[in-house]
């Protein structure tokens, strides 16, 4: 079953932060319960293009995009919804978003999230810390063509 992929609506907004925290506490398993609130999903989006992806009424997946720097800024799909296409989707419609090299940032222990870029033909071009612990930065491997990365 096919997912569609829009913009943001302000109707969308309870039902993405509450996917915000269930999707962070089933990945982010090395985080204390409770350290995921609704609100994050407010701040952390704060000033980005939202993507949402639903079925129906039902909201399954959301990508948020700073822009300026065409960087992917979060990507989470609720659990109940996973490896039914919905990231890939979601990714997908970011492409439109960009006008230089797309780049993201995931943490090192997220592997599971690491692997599905890889296989959407992102590389890992750097390995940092930051406040959340190690992480890698990313960069879509067909768009670093001819762009100096």
């Amino acid at each position: 079953m096919h997912s569609l992929v829009r913009e943001f609506e302000e109707a969308d907004r309870q039902a993405l932060r509450d996917l915000y925290v269930a999707s962070r506490n089933a990945t982010f398993t090395w985080a204390s319960a409770g350290s995921h609130q609704a609100s994050d999903f407010d701040l952390h989006t704060e000033g980005e293009r939202v993507l949402v992806a639903v079925r129906g009424s039902k909201v399954l997946g959301f990508a948020s995009i700073w822009e300026p720097d065409s960087f992917v800024h979060n990507l989470f799909v609720h659990p109940s919804a996973l490896r039914q296409g919905v990231g890939q989707a979601l990714l997908a419609s970011c492409a439109r978003y960009f006008t230089k090299t797309p780049t993201l940032k995931c943490l090192q222990a997220n592997v599971n999230a690491i692997q599905f870029y890889k296989t959407q033909g992102w590389v890992a071009i750097r390995e940092d810390v930051g406040p959340e612990g190690p992480y890698v930065l990313m960069a879509k491997a067909t768009a670093m063509q001819g762009n100096g990365i």
